[in-house]
């Protein structure tokens, strides 16, 4: 038998690295870190004026990092400011406006996901519509209304306005995870004899944790950093909220920047405990609502 000539493959052209190429990369490293350090600089700067003493604020030349690190600041927020109500209060109104909008927007979302009842199109409309609407243009509407039924300056008050003005983009947001869930195991739920109630509870919430808990991130920090409704809708410090206390600060004479760095680092650190915590769930939420959207 005649040998078979073997034809060997042409030997693959290697590419030789372009200079430009580390160039670049190392361009982008850089835009990187400049960014990181710019976005986290006033972060820094807030603590570390909020640990120096009175005299060090105004002190010249201007020194980086604090020469005596003090939290005399923070005992005069406490002590001279009495902004442990105001803690407390953006604590409860946060916290009770998380769990109430998780509450409603969970069956809302289910029922707008998976029933075709009429005029289904017109609501998601209207929450759609809802979310491009600015809370504090329905500020002085709910001010009347608040003042006509004794809700006005208290606790209940602001808990309700920031759970409807987060309730559209939370049921948004959890349509899209309901959506994505196969019907099948909502079936098998129903064959195990599940009715609605605990498929939504059992089956469907379980699943749907990021989304979850996505929603009840974002509702935390919109509730956490407002300052235009409880401004408007409080007007004592038995409602007052952290940010209507850091105003205080501000007077006549000038602004308190010792104490007012202090407060202001007690507003940021629970956000970025938050965050910090559930910021897995917060990306896929996220992405998935924009996905979806």
């Amino acid at each position: 038998m005649a040998e078979l000539t073997r034809v060997r493959p042409a030997p693959i052209a290697v590419r030789s690295r372009r200079p430009g190429a580390t160039a670049g990369l190392v361009a982008r490293y850089a835009v990187l870190v400049f960014t990181v350090i710019l976005s986290i600089f006033p972060l820094v700067w807030l603590v570390l004026t909020s640990l120096r003493t009175s005299d060090e604020l105004f002190a010249v030349p201007v020194q980086l990092t604090p020469s005596t690190v003090t939290l005399e600041q923070y005992v005069t927020v406490f002590t001279e400011y009495e902004m442990a109500d105001y803690v407390t209060n953006s604590v409860v109104v946060s916290l009770a406006t998380v769990a109430l909008v998780t509450v409603l927007a969970l069956p809302c979302a289910y029922v707008l996901a998976r029933f075709r009842l009429p005029g289904i199109k017109v609501v998601i409309t209207v929450l759609l519509v809802m979310r491009m609407i600015p809370v504090i243009a329905l500020a002085i509407p709910l001010f009347a209304v608040f003042s006509g039924v004794g809700l006005l300056d208290t606790v209940l008050g602001l808990v309700l306005t920031h759970a409807a003005s987060k309730l559209p983009v939370a049921i948004w947001l959890l349509m899209a995870f309901i959506q994505d869930l196969p019907k099948e195991i909502e079936e098998s739920a129903e064959i195990d004899g599940a009715g609605v109630f605990r498929k939504l509870v059992f089956v469907v919430a379980p699943l749907i944790g990021p989304g979850l808990a996505a929603s009840a991130v974002l509702t935390f920090l919109f509730t956490w950093n407002d300052l235009l409704i409880a401004l408007t809708l409080t007007s004592s410090e038995a409602a007052q909220t952290l940010p209507v206390g850091l105003t205080n600060f501000v007077t006549q004479f000038g602004i308190d920047w010792g104490p007012m760095s202090a407060a202001g680092v007690l507003m940021v650190v629970p956000t970025l405990l938050f965050v910090w915590f559930a910021q897995g769930y917060l990306v896929k939420g996220l992405v998935a609502g924009a996905v979806r959207g």
